[in-house]
């Protein structure tokens, strides 16, 4: 009996090595176009909420890392660029926890207003919350607020049924807000 459970174990153990090698390497196969397509939706989420002020995103890692030691959840930071290269406004690609984790970029002009949100990725639960991350008019109500941190249900009013999602957003747009005026601090 103990022989019988000893070869089962033994081809169970070498079952889950094959499977963990076999993935293992897909995802080093994989691994470069994953964070392309990352930089990719970044960029393009960057892109739109500079939209308003016409400003060009220019990713900077340096900034990047600067930040991301008092602001861990930061996934990217763009700098504006108007016509004659000058920074006229950020992007900041942030994390943010509702029910589930948001995704999502914040535009901030040089005044610290707020010139859009775009969510890139969300983890909410389909049919409430991901509906209120991806509600124009809700997203719409943040923009030119700042760069005094925002309050659900004073400056900002939720969704009905989605009140993760809106206080998530909601932090997601302060911890932006919170970025800027570190940076005004700092020159």
């Amino acid at each position: 009996m103990t022989r019988i459970i000893l070869n089962l174990g033994l081809r169970l153990f070498l079952v889950c090595a094959v499977a963990a090698v076999g993935l293992g390497f897909t995802y080093t196969v994989v691994k470069e176009r994953i964070d392309e397509q990352e930089h990719k939706q970044r960029a393009e989420a960057a892109e739109t909420v500079l939209s308003s002020i016409e400003a060009r995103p220019q990713e900077d890692p340096e900034l990047l890392s600067s930040l991301q030691g008092d602001f861990p959840d930061l996934s990217g930071a763009f700098e504006g660029l108007d016509q004659s290269g000058n920074v006229i406004g950020y992007a900041f690609v942030l994390k943010s926890k509702g029910y589930n984790f948001i995704t999502m970029a914040v535009g901030v002009d040089a005044e610290g207003k707020v010139t859009g949100i775009k969510v890139v990725t969300n983890e909410e639960t389909p049919g409430l919350g991901a509906v209120a991350a991806e509600n124009p008019s809700f997203l719409g109500q943040f923009e030119g607020k700042g760069p005094d941190p925002l309050t659900l249900g004073e400056n900002v009013d939720g969704v009905s049924s989605a009140t993760y999602t809106s206080r998530g957003i909601t932090n997601g747009v302060n911890m932006a807000l919170d970025i800027w005026r570190h940076l005004q601090e700092r020159s």
